[in-house]
């Protein structure tokens, strides 16, 4: 308690615990978040490359493929890409390269395009070798 000498070293000592704890609260949570955010930028990058891939894979498809769509589906690889010049750059992050390719099909009328990547620290769910 204050008395007319000021706190006493007790009391001190508690209060001073009470703030380490808050501390150490507050240190978990702002790390807690700084981790989620970091996997959403990371998981938000991947994302947009597997748009890129999927947006050149249309192109292809209404530009250069000769049969239509059916339900069976196709893939389509980079190197399909590459040789109509329509690759992708995929690399992550660090500059390294991924590998990628995209199955489209028709169902119920509608074209689905599913592009599956994998990079040194991602890869989509999904993801089969030896599509690509």
């Amino acid at each position: 308690m204050l008395n007319k000498r000021g706190w006493g070293l007790k009391e001190m000592l508690v209060l001073s615990g009470i703030l380490v704890l808050f501390l150490i609260i507050a240190i978990y949570y702002i790390f807690t978040l700084y981790q989620e955010m970091g996997r959403e930028v990371t998981t938000s990058y991947y994302h947009d490359l597997e748009q890129d891939l999927v947006e050149h894979a249309k192109v292809y498809v209404e530009d250069y493929y000769d049969d239509t769509l059916n339900s069976d589906g196709i893939t389509i690889t980079r190197s399909t890409l590459r040789a109509y010049d329509l690759d992708v750059l995929l690399e992550d992050r660090n500059g390294k390269v991924c590998s990628g390719y995209v199955v489209a099909n028709k169902t119920h009328g509608e074209e689905e395009y599913h592009a599956y990547i994998s990079c040194p620290d991602y890869t989509t769910e999904g993801y089969e070798d030896w599509r690509s």
